[in-house]
Parts: structure tokens; sequence; C-alpha cells
């Protein structure tokens, strides 16, 4: 099949685009502030609990942690109940856990307001699937593309506004109150100007099927979390191994019952698997090159012959401007999608990308040459970022768009995590005993890794098959193995 653009359909009768995204829009700007806010504030944070540097880094852990199980659930009951509800459900749990956590109580009680945050990440999913039923074709793609700008745009915004306003307030409980504004506009939008979606999926809930893969996934990250920090020792090795025959089972249960929490059939076949994989290498680059960039930044060059000695504002400003223009990619690839064809954006996104991790392995002694590499990577990351989720949408059957799309984030923050246990391994792996940093080969190991991974990006999205103007609207519900 052809590359076609998508066709300018109309919205559905009495549905304006406006008034299915408007509102959407700022709800994603919401959520990238709510995760973009906290961690420049996790000293302040642990300082007032009086908890080790080690607790503290649960405050975002547990978060992760929740979801993993929340994500693939409420997106699959989005299919099922109406992604509006949901949707409404995950905003008063995330007020919920804002709230709490602003009031700084004691820090048991704050990891379980965490666990209220954690279905954040499921809010984009419920979104793309509320836009794509209510509005098709190229104006679904734009929407889709200012969804996820706002998404990175916001967290850009909460991070610059969490120093910002800690220092000019002395209350860190006011402080720890500004994201809780942001989300109460939110549960207005979502209760009272956003419309239900109309597609129902009619099965069973498969609750050994959901409680299987909750298990799965918080022993796999658990298992990941001990990799990137202690190494594969025994404990590592165990719960990893553990993850994965509890994966395995799951996948055979997934396999042999009529209504499964996930279509595993539709996850690897021709027609979407290869935006899931990815979805997979793209979040193994974007999350886990993060804390690699600042160690190498920070290095002393006249002790380990690389490195800039950066200050914590240089590190952000290189951060920032990956983040920047992966914004602006995300905002900009419907357009350009329209003239040259959604592959083809993809195909451009991955070899951006690429070329930035290359140009770092050839030029990184100079400040300049880490920032041009980091502008060609985000701009490259952007147009994958905004057309992945947009495409997905597009060829995922109908009634099932939430868990399509669910699914894509679930394996996008996998991904993330298993790419901080391997380039710490990489790191070690080149550290020689007696010392702290790594030497230059492992920095050039990860980036040779990352710029491999979007290689077969492309590889992998050269296959997709991607209806025509004429049947891109009319998915089927069974798809070739």
């Amino acid at each position: 099949m052809t590359d076609s653009p998508a066709p300018a359909t109309a919205p559905t009768a009495g549905v304006t685009a406006r008034s299915v995204v408007g509102f959407l829009i700022f709800c994603e700007l919401a959520s990238g502030f709510v995760q973009g806010y906290y961690p420049p504030l996790l000293g302040a944070i642990a300082d007032h609990l009086q908890v080790s540097d080690a607790d503290i880094t649960w405050f975002l852990t547990v978060q992760s942690l929740s979801a993993a199980v929340c994500v693939p659930l409420l997106a699959k009951l989005g299919d099922v109940f109406g992604h509006r509800r949901m949707l409404r459900i995950a905003v008063v749990c995330v007020l919920v856990g804002v709230l709490v956590t602003a009031f700084l109580p004691n820090y048991p009680i704050m990891l379980i307001a965490r666990l209220l945050i954690g279905p954040l990440a499921v809010w984009l999913p419920l979104e793309v699937a509320l836009v794509h039923n209510r509005i098709k074709g190229e104006t679904a793609r734009t929407s889709i593309g200012l969804l996820v700008s706002c998404l990175t745009g916001g967290a850009i915004l909460g991070t610059i506004s969490a120093g910002i306003v800690s220092s000019l307030v002395d209350s860190l409980v006011v402080v720890l109150l500004v994201p809780a504004l942001f989300v109460i506009v939110s549960v207005y939008a979502v209760f009272f100007k956003v419309p239900e979606s109309t597609d129902r999926t009619r099965v069973k809930i498969d609750i050994v099927g959901f409680v299987g893969l909750g298990v799965a996934m918080v022993v796999l990250l658990i298992g990941l979390r001990l990799a990137a920090s202690d190494g594969f020792g025994i404990a590592t090795i165990l719960t990893l191994v553990v993850a994965l025959v509890i994966f395995a089972l799951w996948v055979l249960w997934e396999l042999r019952v009529s209504s499964p929490a996930i279509d595993v059939r539709l996850v690897v076949s021709r027609r979407v698997g290869p935006i899931y994989l990815t979805a997979f290498l793209f979040g193994m680059v974007m999350f886990g090159t993060q804390s690699p960039i600042t160690t190498f930044l920070a290095a002393d060059p006249a002790e380990t012959g690389y490195g800039f000695a950066a200050s914590p504002g240089t590190a952000s400003a290189v951060i920032a401007v990956i983040t920047i223009l992966a914004t602006v990619g995300a905002a900009v690839f419907a357009p350009i999608a329209r003239r040259i064809g959604i592959r083809t954006v993809l195909i451009v996104g991955a070899s951006l990308a690429a070329a930035g991790q290359l140009f770092q392995i050839a030029l990184h002694t100079q400040l300049t040459e880490i920032f041009i590499a980091a502008a060609i990577s985000g701009i490259g990351m952007g147009l994958l970022l905004g057309a992945l989720p947009a495409l997905l949408a597009e060829l995922a059957p109908h009634d099932q768009t939430g868990i399509a799309t669910g699914v894509y984030n679930s394996l996008r923050t996998l991904g993330g995590a298993a790419a901080g246990a391997v380039f710490a391994l990489v790191l070690a792996s080149f550290t020689s005993a007696g010392e702290l940093a790594s030497s230059i080969g492992g920095y050039i190991s990860i980036w040779a890794i990352s710029a491999a991974a979007f290689i077969v990006c492309i590889i992998a999205i050269s296959t997709l098959r991607i209806p025509t103007s004429d049947d891109h609207l009319a998915v089927p519900a069974t798809v070739e193995s």
C-alpha cells in the first residue's frame, strides 16, 4: 500500500475539533507540568521529611510502578466503558495525589499519594483515543501532535517553574500546591468540556490477564532498577528471571483466552508491530541517555580526558535543547506528513535522531558540538514523538485505540528502564578498578548503541503497511500475525 496523507475527513456531526482538543491540550500541558515540577524539588522534600537520598528516589519510582499497572488497565477499560469516564477517574486520582503530596505528611503516606499520581501516564492514551474517535484525517494528526508537544512543553514549564517558585516562596507546602492548580483546571475540563467517545469494545474484562501483566511489569521494573543501581548480582538476576517467567506465563494465558487484556497477536502483527518496536527503542534512547548526558558533561577533562566540568545549569541547557526541539517536531509533523507522507516523516525523524548520535561519536570535544548533536537529535525525536501515536491510532482497530496507545506508552517507559540498566552496565565495564568515572569508550559505546537503535527503527518503519487514503479509516478487527 502507498504512503498517502490522511484525508481531511470532517469531525463527527455536532462536535467540533476545538471542543474535543482545546481543553485536552491544557490537560497535557498540566500532565507535563506535574511530571517536570517535582524532580528539582526532591532535595528539599527529602530534607523536610528527613529521609535519605536513597529513600527519596522512591518518590519517582513509586509513581513509575503505579503507571506500569494503571496504563494498560485504564486504557483497556476506556475502550470498554468510555475513554472520558476513565480519564475522569485518572484526573481525580492525580488531583488527590498532588494535594496529599503538597501537605507533606509522613513518608509512607506520601508514597501512597505518589501511587495515586501514577494514572497521570494514562492521560495521553485516553486523550488520543478521544481525539481519534471524534476527529479523523489531517485534523486528528495535527491534534495528536499538539497534545504530545504540550506534554513535553509542560515538562519544560514545570521544571523552570519549580526553580522560580521555590526561590520566591519560603513555604514548601505552598510551592508544592502549584501543580494542583493545573490539575484542578484539568478536572473541570474533563468533567464539563470534553465529550465522551462513542466506540466501545464488547468484551469481558480479563482480570487474570491484567493482574498478571501488572505483577510482571512491577517485578521487571524493580529488577531493572536493581540492575542500574547495584549491577547484575544474584538479587537482580533472580528478580529479572521471575519477571520473565511471569511474562511468559502471561503471554500463554493471553493467547488462550477469547478476550485478552492485551491482544498479543496485534502487538506483534505486521500492521502495528513495527510501531511498538520503534516505541521501545525510541524510549531506550530518549529516557535512558539522560543520566549519561549529565555525567559526561560534568566530567572534569583534567581527570578523565573528556567532559567539560559543566555545572547543572549547563547540563540542563543541553537537555532543554533536546526537549524544546522535540516539542517543535511533535507540533509540526502533521503538515510535513501531508506533503511527504507519514512514513517518510518517521524515517526522517529516526534518521535525524541516529545522525545526532553519530555526530556525537565523531565530535564531542567542544561544548558547541554537544549542543549541535542535541539539536539534531531533538528535532528527530520530536517527529517520532508526534507521528508514532498518531499513526498507531489510525492503524489500530477502532474499538481498541485506548489500549493500543496505552501499550505504546508502556513500551516507551519499559525501554527507558531497560536502557538505564544496560547503559549503567556499559559505563561500569569501561571503569577501571579504583576509579569512579568511566573512560570515554563507555560513552561512545552508549552513543553507538543509541544510533544502532534508531537504525533498527528505520528498518522497522520501512516495513509498515500503511493504508491508502481510501481505506485507512476502515481498520479491520483482525490483523495478520
